[in-house]
């Protein structure tokens, strides 16, 4: 028999909801941030202003087996569920969804959506193909089979995005597309530059301005203030290898930007240990792999996209290295870049309940 508690601060519910993740995935497979979890449950953390959260967690025989988070917005119907992991059994799942979907109705939610661990900025969508290779930093990982739990308690699949990747290219290979973009923006009095890690804090939020514009049209896409945003990716500068941050400026103004990183895999969500504290610096120094998780550019200069990814494809070619261009909706024609290098990809989901059905 399923029974479902609420989660809240210093309680063993708490250290069972924070404990679960541990029981479903390998330790290289893990992408928890306790930190995170504890800052949203506890009110605490950057962007709790602006929310309201509800933990839960389900036990069958006092055995903690399933738990999610569920997220509300003051101006928003929908109900955001994350923080999801359960063990492989339909029963207890559909049990536990159903529960979660009494709640949110009783709140005045005519939706839930997800998997979105409370906010577009802290990670949403859910993994469908993949799963059982070792997820990138910043991938959405879950087992296989978390995707026909939620479909079977009632969810759909709305929005569709997938990650290419890009095997390493031999220093023979030229990218003449790319090149001549490049090019035709630099005649243009374009000028693409990598950001000093000393910039950075005010180059950030240049690329905030941007990206919070640009960004409004997506799905479950909030503004936050500057603030916010600085102090969520304020990590950001320790990890970043700014050779592989591109920022295009015209007549001094921020024009575009492709943010890429080298992909530490789960090792940027375990404990800081000397030891990983050694494999972060080792990893960022002699990446064998890039992940293009952020690419923006200003509506009236089509094509600088292309320009951008030029010196990231050069530099990643001289490393040795291959990259993903990680995250993109289905929609977007970013998928289409350098399309006669990409490999395989990986797909993922954002999902829907209708509570009034």
């Amino acid at each position: 028999m399923l029974e479902i508690k609420p989660v809240k601060p210093n309680t063993t519910e708490l250290d069972d909801f924070l404990a679960l993740p541990k029981q479903i995935y390998q330790p290289d497979h893990l992408m928890q941030s306790e930190e995170e979890e504890l800052a949203l449950i506890e009110g605490s953390h950057p962007l709790s202003s602006d929310l309201e959260t509800y933990a839960f967690i389900g036990y069958v025989d006092s055995r903690p087996c399933i738990r999610g988070l569920l997220t509300f917005y003051p101006d928003d119907e929908a109900a955001y569920l994350g923080f999801f992991e359960s063990i492989n059994d339909q029963q207890i799942a559909s049990a536990f969804i159903e529960h979660l979907a009494g709640f949110a109705r009783s709140l005045g939610a005519s939706r839930i959506i997800g998997p979105v661990q409370a906010s577009f900025w802290l990670g949403y969508r859910m993994q469908l193909t993949g799963t059982e290779e070792l997820p990138f930093t910043g991938e959405p990982h879950n087992p296989a089979y978390y995707p026909q739990l939620w479909q079977e308690a009632g969810f759909e699949i709305k929005e569709r995005y997938l990650s290419n990747f890009y095997p390493k290219v031999s220093n023979q290979t030229h990218q003449d597309k790319l090149a001549h973009r490049f090019e035709s923006f630099e005649e243009a009095d374009f000028t693409i530059c990598s950001p000093k890690k000393q910039e950075w804090e005010e180059a950030s939020l240049q690329v905030f301005e941007l990206l919070n514009r640009l960004y409004q049209d997506f799905p479950i896409y909030r503004s936050i203030s500057s603030q916010q945003f600085s102090q969520i990716f304020q990590k950001y500068q320790y990890i970043l290898d700014f050779s592989m941050v591109k920022l295009a400026y015209k007549e001094g103004k921020l024009a575009g930007f492709l943010i890429a990183m080298p992909d530490y895999g789960s090792l940027v969500y375990q404990k800081l240990t000397p030891l990983n504290l050694a494999k972060l610096f080792w990893t960022k120094r002699f990446a064998k792999r890039y992940t293009i998780m952020y690419l923006g550019v200003d509506e009236q200069f089509l094509g600088l996209g292309s320009a951008l990814a030029y010196p990231i494809f050069k530099e990643a070619q001289k490393r040795q290295a291959s990259a993903i261009g990680a995250l993109i909706h289905q929609k977007t024609v970013t998928r289409h870049y350098a399309a006669e290098l990409q490999g395989k990809k990986h797909e993922y989901g954002l999902f829907e309940q209708d509570l009034n059905s």
